[in-house]
């Protein structure tokens, strides 16, 4: 049975409206490579897992987990990143995960971020 997870995103670091306009006008892949963040995780999302991306307290998109998480796997630039280097400095571990972008939301509902990268529902 497939999990749900919550992601958040940080406004001040990730332009994700770009992101949502990008992909409806379909300039987006689709695919998002995602950091496990710095917390330590006792269960990790698995392939088909659903995930919600929260960002600026919205509930933006939905996701699906397409890889497992790739130990080494070093993301050198990132065209959404806020930052002149388009660097994200805030991933010092390279673990990432490919999920893929299921639903984007017109209309998103609130949704609360967490201090934490992955959450499990």
């Amino acid at each position: 049975m497939a999990s749900i997870w919550q992601v958040t995103w940080n406004k001040n670091l990730y332009d994700y409206k770009r992101v949502i306009i990008d992909y409806k006008n379909g300039r987006h892949t689709g695919f998002i490579r995602q950091s496990k963040g710095m917390a330590k995780m006792r269960v990790d999302p698995q392939i088909g897992d659903d995930v919600y991306i929260s960002c600026d307290k919205l509930k933006i998109m939905k996701c699906k987990v397409v890889s497992r998480f790739i130990e080494n796997e070093q993301e050198t630039r990132d065209d959404y990143y806020i930052v002149s280097s388009n660097l994200r400095h805030h991933i010092r571990n390279n673990i990432l995960l490919m999920i893929q972008i299921v639903e984007v939301y017109d209309e998103p509902e609130r949704m609360l971020g967490k201090r934490r990268t992955w959450v499990k529902k």
